[in-house]
């Protein structure tokens, strides 16, 4: 039968990205991880991992048993610490993944606050645009922009917000005032690599796709702002991301409700399992105080 040290060193693993470097955050031998991980498959008779000869990678019967064993030790750990009277201090690591932009505006200045409240949580930040399912990559909770589609989800709603069709005043007085589906077409645009096209409406017509003719090519929502700000192209972006760069003129709105589906709510999902974790919670607390105040 395994243990919870098992559960712990299969999480680590799972959370690290191999046997090695888990147990050096266990602080234990590459051996004896091993032998754990191998204890727990054979007693749950199922490869939790997919092995090669570089990597492993979680099975989907591992990343379900992940999403569940990882609430349930801290669960376990709370309990612990509640029926020995030890500090309820939020430990371990929280893993957290959202946009550069919702970042950089909201989060990242009083993130600091958040750490000195909890000195003994490590934050892990992944930012990035991609919409990639939390169990992927190893994520606790996530601070999304868009409509939510995985039902597998919590998602509590942080702020309303729309997308928008910016450019900078000098490609406006370059290329001329845009205010036709056929401009819209014609225009330079900065895209992201999984841009191509795009639901458009304008007066009493039906909505249409149109193709985007792509002159820049960015990696990132940032970058898209830049590439607007400096006259590359039209970009399509976050309201609430370029809120400052359209009230002081260094962007434009163009052609504004003219997007098909231009609602864009922010929000924080975690695993439905994971309604109990007290640090996703706490977090989801403090995110959410700061777009209430914002």
């Amino acid at each position: 039968m395994y243990s919870v040290n098992d559960l712990e060193t299969f999480v680590a693993v799972a959370k690290h990205g191999g046997i090695s470097p888990a147990a050096r955050v266990l602080g234990i031998s590459v051996a004896t991880t091993s032998h754990r991980l191998s204890k727990l498959e054979q007693s749950l008779k199922v490869a939790l991992f997919h092995r090669s000869n570089r990597s492993l990678k979680l099975s989907d019967e591992g990343a379900r048993f992940l999403e569940r064993i990882e609430f349930i030790l801290e669960e376990l750990q709370q309990a612990e610490c509640e029926i020995s009277g030890r500090s309820t201090q939020l430990r371990g690591h929280l893993r957290v993944t959202m946009s550069p932009w919702v970042l950089k505006r909201f989060v990242m200045p009083s993130l600091p606050k958040f750490q000195a409240e909890h000195p003994d949580l490590t934050i892990d930040l992944n930012v990035s645009d991609r919409f990639v399912p939390l169990a992927e990559e190893m994520t606790d909770c996530a601070i999304r922009v868009g409509e939510l589609v995985d039902s597998s989800m919590v998602g509590y709603k942080l702020s309303d917000n729309k997308r928008v069709i910016c450019a900078s005043p000098e490609y406006i007085a370059q290329f001329g005032d845009i205010d036709s589906v056929t401009k819209l077409q014609q225009a330079a645009w900065v895209c992201l690599p999984w841009q191509t096209s795009l639901m458009v409406k304008h007066g009493n017509k039906s909505s249409q796709s149109i193709q985007m003719a792509k002159k820049l090519i960015v990696s990132s929502s940032d970058m898209l702002t830049e590439g607007a700000l400096h006259g590359s192209g039209l970009a399509i972006k976050s309201y609430l991301a370029i809120e400052q760069e359209l009230a002081n003129g260094s962007l434009v709105e163009v052609m504004p409700r003219c997007l098909s589906n231009d609602d864009a709510p922010i929000s924080f999902l975690y695993p439905a399992g994971a309604r109990t974790v007290r640090k996703i919670q706490y977090f989801k607390d403090f995110v959410s105080h700061l777009f209430r105040s914002s």
